[in-house]
């Protein structure tokens, strides 16, 4: 789901602190400079056509020239698909230097995205889905580690077979090896495939599936946090908060709150909202 929107020319007229996110930050400078700052008070390394990914946990600010103003696109995603989620958390941020073609494609993508985002309807999870991947796709397609894996179609097919059939099951939350036999491979084998194609395990692959769901189900559901947690193979709310909190070091319930509860209402057509998005409640709030 898109949990904060932001199009537009802006001149940041006091210094922006650092802070994480709760989701996934895409934010892309297509006219004027600006760069990223990763401390209080360091100097920013100014870039023009640049886009940036940052993982929720990246502590960062935003800082430009302090005299011009600059056009920036900003996304925020509750996750972002595979390989591009383990290579941005391996330095916690990525960034790509945009052609012309990228700035003509990230202008549509904001067009398309926008009236979805204002006041969204029955269609909107799908914009943002595809929207998600066609982001995904224009970061990654020059960096070598999206290009395809010295592995047999076989493998790779296996291990998406597995991840597919764990998301079809996921409310029992099926073992490693009852997966494995669902696929008709040993569990040493499948434990070995997804080394090779994802370079982790599949009971880890296997919880981000869970944690990805109970995102989503937080986001367009009522569902209390009992109801996500089972529907999503987890013994209980506490057991769901426990691992939501391990990974992205802040709880669902606070997710929910300062995130969700903002988007209840439907803006009118044409009004673009302002979100806060600090991740912990120990740490400064802004405005996105």
């Amino acid at each position: 789901m898109l949990r904060y929107y932001a199009n537009g020319r802006i001149r940041w007229k006091n210094r922006m602190l650092c802070n994480t996110r709760t989701n996934w930050e895409f934010y892309a400078v297509i006219d004027g400079r600006c760069g990223p700052i990763f401390r209080d008070g360091e100097p920013a390394a100014l870039s023009e056509k640049t886009l940036w990914v940052f993982a929720p946990e990246c502590s960062h600010a935003w800082a430009d020239d302090g005299h011009h103003r600059f056009h920036r696109l900003a996304f925020h995603f509750g996750s972002v698909p595979y390989p591009l989620d383990e290579i941005v958390r391996a330095r916690g941020w990525f960034a790509k230097k945009l052609t012309d073609a990228d700035v003509a494609r990230l202008r549509q993508i904001a067009t398309e995205l926008e009236p979805h985002f204002v006041q969204p309807n029955l269609l909107s999870p799908l914009c943002f889905k595809g929207r998600l991947m066609d982001l995904a796709a224009l970061a990654l397609a020059d960096h070598a580690a999206a290009q395809p894996p010295t592995l047999s179609d076989l493998g790779s097919f296996k291990v998406e077979r597995a991840l597919s059939w764990y998301a079809e099951h996921l409310a029992r939350n099926p073992s490693v090896k009852e997966v494995a036999d669902a696929v008709h491979i040993s569990t040493s084998h499948l434990r070995r495939l997804f080394w090779q194609v994802r370079k982790t395990s599949p009971k880890a692959a296997f919880q981000n599936v869970r944690l990805d769901k109970a995102n989503e189900l937080m986001g367009r559901t009522a569902h209390t946090l009992e109801d996500v947690a089972r529907d999503c193979g987890f013994a209980s709310a506490s057991h769901l908060c426990r691992d939501y909190k391990r990974v992205h070091h802040f709880t669902p319930t606070h997710w929910r709150k300062r995130l969700i509860a903002s988007f209840d209402k439907p803006l009118p057509p044409g009004v673009v909202p302002v979100r806060e998005f600090s991740a912990k409640p120990t740490e400064r709030t802004m405005s996105a």
